[in-house]
């Protein structure tokens, strides 16, 4: 089979999965069924390894396709009562729907356009998007042919972030684009979080649409405004456990790095009120330096998120890593 094939056998499979998932817990409203249905989840989690493990790029793919899948089902399963009460099943397969992408809330807030849009702004959007992330892998790799780039991890890294953050912007508007031209009524996934000037905040700006699941499905899960320290850790240990299993289907290998970047985040986030203090009452200073030690501590802690990212995409170092 060829590596399409492999890919689209492990996607398929995981949206079958999904797509049978919530029968059992219809035929039996007991425990049993419940518990049934639940099983599915880590099943679809799994389909990447149907890939074979020297197809990292295909087996990274498909696990985004699960990830997406798994959390609209524990959105949805959380919520059995609420189908009881006369929620159709086809609702539940209408949020299966990958578009707009990494909509994984339930209720579905696949929101429709309340008029048409000139499609104009869309297009642009798309096409100016295509043009931004072409451009910043294009640079990546120019860049990486200089002796300074390959000699440096340190400035390999910062130049690797910085074509990165206007990659992951460009998809974000073309993505939008494509979003409202479909008639979903969306904004950007990623919201300039270059911007941020805490941890907290950057957090909210980077792939809102994940940070809203986890603030509905962990967050407010396990206690929410009651007890926000606890919650918000819990929040980023559930992401660091979830990164860190589908980078190490990905890659076939389990290393911690996405575990320990996730978990650092946490204190770092409570810690933001403080941040957040200089920056409204510090003037101009403070609210360069709240955005400086944001993205200085962002920038080094990354180090951990892209040792995973780089045995994905190899193209993104040229030097080599410090990390073992």
């Amino acid at each position: 089979m060829n590596s399409v094939g492999w890919l689209l056998l492990a996607i398929l499979t995981a949206y079958l999965c999904a797509v049978a998932a919530p029968l059992p817990r219809l035929r039996s409203r007991g425990r049993a069924g419940a518990f049934a249905s639940w099983c599915f989840v880590p099943i679809v989690l799994a389909c990447p390894a149907l890939i074979p493990s020297a197809n990292v790029g295909l087996r990274a793919a498909s696990a985004v396709a699960s990830g997406d899948l798994a959390f609209k089902m524990v959105a949805y399963f959380r919520r059995w009562r609420v189908l009881e009460r006369g929620v159709v099943l086809r609702e539940y397969y209408r949020v299966l729907i990958p578009l707009p992408v990494f909509a994984a809330v339930y209720p579905d807030h696949k929101r429709r356009l309340p008029r048409s849009e000139s499609p104009g702004l869309q297009v642009l959007r798309l096409l100016g998007g295509i043009v931004g992330c072409t451009v910043a892998v294009g640079t990546l790799n120019a860049l990486s042919r200089a002796a300074l780039i390959r000699s440096s991890f340190a400035l390999n890294h910062a130049v690797m972030l910085l074509t990165f953050a206007l990659a992951i912007e460009s998809i974000s508007r073309a993505l939008l684009g494509l979003e409202r031209l479909a008639g979903f009524d969306t904004t950007p996934i990623i919201r300039n979080a270059y911007r941020s000037r805490t941890v907290s905040e950057f957090w909210r700006r980077y792939n809102y649409r994940v940070h809203d699941w986890f603030y509905r499905n962990v967050f407010q899960a396990t206690g929410g405004r009651r007890t926000p320290a606890r919650s918000l850790l819990l929040a980023f240990l559930v992401s660091g456990l979830f990164h860190e299993a589908m980078f190490a289907l990905a890659t076939s290998r389990l290393t911690g790095y996405q575990l320990a970047f996730f978990a650092i985040q946490g204190p770092a986030a409570l810690a933001s009120g403080r941040l957040e203090r200089l920056a409204r009452r510090g003037g101009v200073a403070g609210k360069i330096s709240a955005h400086g030690v944001t993205i200085l501590f962002i920038a080094v802690t990354s180090v951990l998120f892209f040792d995973g990212v780089g045995k994905i995409f190899p193209f993104i170092y040229a030097s080599p890593s410090p990390l073992p």
